[in-house]
């Protein structure tokens, strides 16, 4: 008969050899690595730093210690800014810290969510679902990207294409970076309008956007689709139907271009807003069709005037110069020309017409032309449309400068005199060929007060010009002029400045 120390010796023999023969490969390693092979299995699991909750366990209490990043992702499809993992380090996969959840657990806690083994999550308060966490040997495995991310694939046209830890699918929870969109996207629809129209959310909607395969984008694109004129006047909405624009399809781009053009005047109210005009914009970059580039312009034309001279509206007018064919934007440049003298004179219009004119060809042209030469000597002394008069002699187009100079003849020495008629006169003379500039320099000089040009504020610059342009007789007529006046210019501001540059011309 065997004593009861022999017994228990024998007992702990026979659990010992047991032990060691189903113990997990881990185990087996972490055994063969202890200085006592004759230890125990109790003793060995005595001294295992297991926490009984998988909230209480510290890293600086972790006897392996290693180098780390945090990895924080955003929901829906990442982790949380309440947990980190640490994405490389000498074990295949991720030490968690304190605010991690047991990965290795079959049932652990996420997100709010409590996730089981079998890849099913239920929306339940945070709890510690364990007490005495099993250690099953096999450590959970995390891949990232060289930047610390996880990897995720999509296909060259912005959808899904493979789960967020690549083509197999699978992620650290155990189930399909493909279920856990699908139960994202079903938990949200029917709510897409509020998500969008929130600045937070709007952002991950438009990253969401991205992700979804075509069949869920549709069904997407249906909820929105009958905001879509809302949305696009909207602060953050306007952002997630840029995002549209560049994953819809074409005939999903017909059906915004039919909801924003149904209403008279509804797409110049949409240009008419800040946010709206953004929208626009990415929508004419990816019209394609003649069907939808007619319907755009058809309703933008009417309100051409109104947009070119808002602060937010020109830019379409711009967008459509520059993105659309000449033929296209023939009756929003008919208009443009027709409400010439309105667009010329406002501060925005002015920057407007200027290009109008140089995009134009043809008759347009001309028509656009002889409208800024028909309202010349009111255009010349405005503060805005002396920069559209200017802007037509630059242009050296054969027969403007002569055009300009005629409506403009017998009055150059009040423009001369003028804040702003100033500059058209000077520009008659450096960009002007002859005899223009000889024409303007004799009115300028048979008249019987030019010696007040010498000492006006804007004339003394216009007697600058003239001499800086004149040859032969005229020149010698101009330099007679401020040598008979030297002193009357001495006693002057701006006389005392004319005099100076021309003396130091001289030497």
């Amino acid at each position: 008969m065997m004593s009861h120390g022999s017994s228990s010796s024998a007992f702990q023999n026979d659990q010992s050899v047991s032990s060691s023969s189903q113990q997990p490969a881990g185990l087996s390693r972490f055994f063969s690595q202890s200085h006592n092979p004759s230890q125990t299995l109790e003793d060995a699991f005595s001294r295992l730093c297991v926490s009984a909750s998988p909230f209480n366990y510290s890293h600086s209490a972790s006897p392996f210690n290693y180098p780390h990043s945090d990895f924080v992702a955003d929901s829906p499809y990442g982790i949380n800014g309440s947990s980190k993992i640490h994405p490389y380090n000498s074990w295949a996969g991720g030490i968690p810290t304190s605010q991690t959840a047991n990965l290795w657990h079959p049932t652990f806690t996420f997100n709010n969510y409590s996730c089981h083994a079998d890849g099913c999550l239920d929306s339940k308060p945070l709890t510690r679902q364990i007490e005495n966490p099993t250690f099953s040997g096999v450590y959970p495995v995390v891949p990232f990207s060289s930047n610390g991310m996880m990897s995720q694939k999509t296909s060259d046209n912005g959808f899904l294409n493979g789960g967020i830890l690549g083509g197999n699918g699978f992620n650290i929870l155990g189930f399909s970076f493909d279920e856990r969109r699908l139960r994202w996207f079903n938990n949200f629809r029917g709510c897409v309008l509020t998500l969008a129209t929130d600045q937070l959310m709007c952002r991950t909607l438009q990253e969401t956007l991205k992700t979804l395969t075509r069949e869920e984008f549709d069904i997407i694109f249906l909820e929105l689709i009958n905001h879509v004129t809302d949305l696009m006047v909207d602060p953050f909405g306007n952002y997630v139907v840029q995002r549209m624009m560049e994953l819809c399809s074409e005939e999903q781009r017909t059906q915004i271009v039919l909801r924003v053009t149904q209403c008279n005047f509804q797409l110049v109210r949409i240009c008419l807003s800040p946010h709206g005009t953004r929208a626009v914009e990415k929508l004419l970059e990816y019209i394609t069709s003649q069907e939808q580039r007619n319907r755009i312009m058809s309703a933008l034309s009417p309100g051409a005037a109104v947009l070119a001279k808002d602060v937010s509206g020109h830019r379409v007018i711009l967008h459509c110069l520059k993105q659309f064919p000449r033929e296209d934007n023939e009756n929003l440049l008919n208009v443009v020309a027709n409400k010439c003298f309105d667009i010329a004179t406002d501060k925005t219009g002015c920057c407007v017409l200027q290009p109008c004119i140089n995009h134009a060809q043809g008759e347009m042209k001309k028509k656009l032309i002889a409208s800024v030469m028909f309202y010349a000597s009111h255009l010349a002394e405005d503060c805005y449309g002396n920069y559209v008069v200017q802007h037509l002699l630059s242009l050296g187009i054969p027969g403007v400068a002569e055009s300009l100079w005629r409506q403009l003849e017998g009055r150059f020495f009040y423009l001369a005199c003028n804040k702003y008629g100033s500059n058209v006169v000077e520009k008659f003379f450096q960009d002007s060929v002859e005899p223009h500039s000889t024409y303007i320099s004799l009115e300028l000089l048979h008249n019987p007060n030019v010696a007040m040009l010498l000492v006006d504020p804007y004339g003394n610059y216009v007697i600058k010009s003239a001499l800086s342009a004149s040859r032969g007789h005229v020149r010698n007529a101009l330099e007679q002029l401020i040598k008979q006046n030297s002193l009357m210019m001495q006693s002057n501001l701006f006389g005392k400045k004319l005099l100076a540059w021309f003396n130091k011309g001289r030497i």
